[in-house]
């Protein structure tokens, strides 16, 4: 009776020690597992195997969730969780979500804050095999948000990439198809529960610096996650792979190693750290590499400037790379410019045409201070007799009334004071002529669909027309194309190349070209991102689509882009159905959507054309009050209570 006495209480203490505790100590604060500052959130998570080092497969009972004690959850308690594996080891990008297919549910209800600790049990718990990676998503459904003055959820500095998070105060989004993210190295401080830790110690990541970093410093302070276990690490620094030429198995007791000699300028080092414990070290640590700060720039001053190649268009096809880092002042105060030129580098260029572009590429910030605002200055004349001809604070400006064969001088600095330095790329541009379809009336036609063209002179187009101020949303009279409606809808996009500044419209319209009439415009997107329109077309009515700089009131220079005009196979006499039984009408549509079942509805979502979440709708009516979403193509996704979903192509006249 005794031995199983006391059998029980063993087994007991090793269900009760099961757990394995990841970033623990850590009190920085993120969006992970859920945003307690905005209205909803939807965050996915991922978790290397070799960090999470189980000592073998198992039930996963619940999860640990931890923030700071006097912050508060009222508002933002209730969590869906789900579970899943995967073999990725980061997101790609913002949009590379987990489909929810892949994932399972393990927890859904409202949370408990215990000063600072959310414990979540699962009703069921998660099998996982220690061969793949464990994904960790959660959703918080309140309406409202807690005011703590940010995020309250303490999170660790993690790999690049490990957490995707979409948040807002007006969308909640779906899990089935979650809106465009936001990427962040860090995860959730998290104790996973129903596991056990390996005696041998996982390996650490290493947190500064990140693998494939420049402009590290001589004396870096490397640092990596503390990890549970461990009684100290060992540090190798070589300048091959595998290498410990520089540090050899350096033991440390603290999660910070700073080497006790100066490493050598523009020189590429190989890192690797593993953890220490009793039972033994880790294994199989990656090796990170890293390049040094390179040497104070030579083209520190005027006499020493960088001689810039000038590029025939404004394709940038030869750049120039520069930093600012270790550049003294020159000593020429920026008037009439702006900024402290506490770190100015100089470079020339002799002009070919009366006009080119100078534009800054690739800026990432190096300093003591993360900041990547730089500026740049134009001068006439000759080092000593300067003569200032531009200023700007925009990453490409024009520069006009240029002498041909003239010697002109650019000085780049950061605009702030000391600790903020950046690195670029600088170009030199020229101007093409004025495209063919630079007016309204030279307008290339689209007869054959899809219709696919690279406007390469964009940057040509001039504003001769004036700006477009047919729709309300006035803009820059761009480029110019046509087609004739076939009474279907055709979608519109305009693509920019990597490392565009071009920030585009689209503009539709009707009529003719002295007399044009607002169909729809667009402008969705920032600087060098994609716009797309769709337009439902009349059978036989001619089309114009001007593709120009958004803004109505100044006349700014467009760019290189490519168009597409791909008509779609819905036309507007359509009324959708699904497999259910389920009608959407009438479509097109004016403000409102009719629902003819909505019984089997769970919730209802719509985007765009290009996937964008517009609005969600959970505990729908029939009726669908949609006056808040502008004309166009939309795809409505009616997620049914029966876990199944149907995607209908729906027109907004």
């Amino acid at each position: 009776m005794k031995k199983f006495l006391l059998s029980c209480l063993v087994m007991l203490s090793v269900a009760l020690n099961a757990q394995i505790n990841l970033g623990t100590g850590s009190t920085d604060v993120g969006v992970a597992p859920i945003s307690s500052y905005y209205g909803y959130s939807y965050v996915q998570q991922i978790f290397p195997k070799q960090e999470i080092n189980a000592n073998a497969a198992g039930n996963i009972t619940g999860l640990t969730f931890y923030l700071d004690p006097n912050m508060s959850l009222t508002n933002s308690s209730d969590w869906v969780v789900y579970l899943g594996l995967t073999t990725k080891s980061s997101f790609t990008s913002d949009t590379d979500w987990i489909p929810v297919s892949q994932l399972t549910q393990v927890y859904a209800g409202t949370i408990t804050n215990a000063n600072g600790v959310v414990t979540i049990t699962f009703p069921t718990p998660f099998p996982y095999n220690n061969v793949d990676n464990l994904v960790i998503a959660a959703e918080e459904n309140s309406a409202g948000y807690d005011d703590n003055g940010d995020e309250v959820m303490y999170v660790y500095p993690s790999a690049p990439k490990s957490t995707l998070y979409y948040r807002s105060d007006i969308t909640n989004p779906s899990p089935s198809s979650p809106p465009q993210g936001t990427l962040e190295g860090y995860k959730s401080v998290v104790t996973i529960n129903g596991l056990t830790e390996s005696a041998i110690p996982a390996c650490p990541l290493i947190t500064y610096p990140t693998n494939n970093a420049t402009f590290v410093p001589l004396l870096p302070a490397i640092t990596w996650n503390a990890i549970s276990g461990a009684t100290g690490y060992k540090v190798s620094i070589g300048t091959t792979p595998g290498g410990t030429d520089v540090v050899n198995q350096q033991s440390v007791t603290t999660n910070s190693f700073t080497p006790s000699t100066a490493l050598n300028n523009n020189t590429t080092y190989y890192l690797r750290v593993v953890s220490v414990a009793a039972a033994g070290e880790s294994s199989g640590c990656s090796e990170i590499t890293f390049k040094s700060v390179p040497p104070l720039p030579s083209n520190d001053d005027c006499a020493g400037a960088t001689t810039l190649t000038v590029n025939p268009d404004l394709n940038c096809g030869t750049v120039t790379a520069g930093y600012t880092l270790g550049a003294t002042d020159s000593g020429l105060i920026p008037d009439p410019c702006y900024g402290n030129p506490d770190d100015d580098v100089w470079y020339k260029f002799v002009a070919t045409a009366t006009s080119h572009k100078i534009s800054l590429m690739d800026i990432t910030s190096v300093g003591t201070i993360d900041d990547d605002d730089t500026y740049f200055q134009v001068f006439s004349g000759a080092c000593g007799t300067l003569s200032s001809i531009l200023c700007s604070d925009d990453v490409s400006s024009l520069v006009t009334g240029l002498t041909v064969g003239d010697t002109y001088y650019v000085r780049v600095y950061s605009y702030s004071d000391t600790g903020s330095n950046q690195s670029f790329n600088i170009c030199v541009g020229t101007v093409p002529p004025p495209p063919v379809n630079d007016e309204c009336s030279g307008a290339l036609s689209a007869s054959t669909f899809p219709y696919t063209y690279v406007q390469s002179d964009g940057g040509g187009a001039t504003n001769n027309g004036g700006f477009v101020t047919a729709c309300s949303n006035s803009m820059n009279d761009g480029t110019w194309f046509t087609f004739v409606g076939d009474g279907g809808v055709f979608d519109i996009t305009a693509t920019m190349p990597a490392g565009s500044d071009f920030d585009s419209q689209i503009g539709v319209y009707s009529g003719t070209c002295g007399s044009l009439s607002c169909v729809d415009t667009v402008d969705d997107t920032g600087s060098g991102e994609t716009e797309t329109i769709s337009i439902p077309t009349v059978l036989g009515t001619t089309y114009y689509v001007n593709i120009g700089n958004y803004s109505g009131f100044t006349d700014d220079m467009e760019g290189t882009f490519t168009i597409t005009i791909v008509k779609n196979t819905l036309g507007t006499s359509e009324v959708a159905g699904n497999k259910n039984g389920i009608k959407v009408y009438p479509n097109p549509f004016t403000d409102v959507l009719n629902i003819s079942d909505i019984a089997k509805v769970k919730s209802i979502s719509v985007s765009d054309i290009s996937g964008r979440l517009v609005k969600t709708i959970d505990n729908p009516v029939s009726v669908l009050h949609l006056t808040d979403i502008q004309s166009g193509l939309y795809l409505v996704t009616l997620n049914m209570k029966d876990g199944s979903k149907q995607t209908i192509k729906a027109i907004k006249k």
